[in-house]
C-alpha cells in the first residue's frame, strides 16, 4: 500500500511542481516581454528625430534643386548653316515680295470687275503667301533666336505675382487721386505764372 501511494503521489508532487513553475514562469514572461516593449518604444522615441531630421534635410535638398519646367529638358536647336539661312531669307524675302507685287499686277492689270467672291479669295491668298513667308524666318537663326526668347518670356510670366481684384482697384484709386492733385497743382502754377508774366509785360 505504501509503495502504491508514493507511486501515485509521484505524479501528483510532478503535476503541483510544474504547476508551481508555470504560475512563477507567466510573470517572468510577463516582464520580460514588457521590458522588450518598453526597448522598442525606447529606440522608436530615440529615431523618431532621426527620421524627422533626415526628413528635413531631403526636402531641403529638394527645394534647392531646380525645378524642371514643361520644355526647358529639351535640348536647343542647333543653329542652320550659313548657306541654308541665306536661302531661308531669300525664300523668305520671295514669298513676300511675290504676294505684294503679284497683288498689285493683278489688280491693275488682270481684274477689270472682280466679284466679291474673288476678292475675297485673292485677299486670302495675299494673307497666306506672307504668313508663309513670316514662317519661314522662323527656321532661321535670327527666327531661331526669337523663338527661344518668347520661350523664356513666357517662362518669366509664368512667375509673374499678379495683384488681386482688391489690391488692383486700391492701387487705381491712389494713382486718381495722385493724378488730379497733380493736374489740379500744374493748373494753379500756370495761373500764376500767367498773371506774373501778364503784370511784368503790361
Amino acid at each position: 500500500m505504501v509503495s502504491k501511494t508514493k507511486a501515485e503521489a509521484a505524479p501528483q508532487e510532478g503535476e503541483a511542481v510544474a504547476k508551481a513553475t508555470g504560475q512563477g514562469a507567466a510573470p517572468a514572461a510577463r516582464k520580460q516581454a514588457a521590458k522588450k516593449t518598453a526597448a522598442k518604444a525606447g529606440t522608436a522615441k530615440k529615431a523618431a528625430p532621426r527620421k524627422a531630421a533626415a526628413k528635413k534635410a531631403d526636402t531641403a535638398e529638394a527645394a534647392k534643386k531646380p525645378v524642371a519646367r514643361k520644355g526647358e529638358g529639351k535640348e536647343e536647336a542647333q543653329p542652320v548653316g550659313r548657306a541654308l539661312d541665306t536661302l531661308l531669307w531669300v525664300l523668305a524675302f520671295a514669298l513676300v515680295g511675290a504676294a505684294v507685287f503679284g497683288n498689285y499686277y493683278y489688280t491693275n492689270n488682270v481684274v477689270v470687275d472682280e466679284s466679291v467672291t474673288g476678292r475675297l479669295l485673292r485677299v486670302g491668298a495675299v494673307i497666306a503667301t506672307i504668313a508663309a513667308g513670316l514662317a519661314v524666318t522662323l527656321f532661321t537663326n535670327k527666327g531661331r533666336t526669337l523663338l527661344k526668347f518668347t520661350r523664356e518670356s513666357y517662362v518669366e510670366l509664368r512667375k509673374v505675382v499678379w495683384p488681386t481684384r482688391q489690391e488692383a482697384v486700391q492701387t487705381t484709386f491712389i494713382v486718381f487721386i495722385a493724378v488730379c492733385v497733380v493736374s489740379l497743382f500744374l493748373y494753379l502754377c500756370d495761373v500764376v505764372f500767367l498773371q506774373v508774366v501778364k503784370a511784368i509785360t503790361l
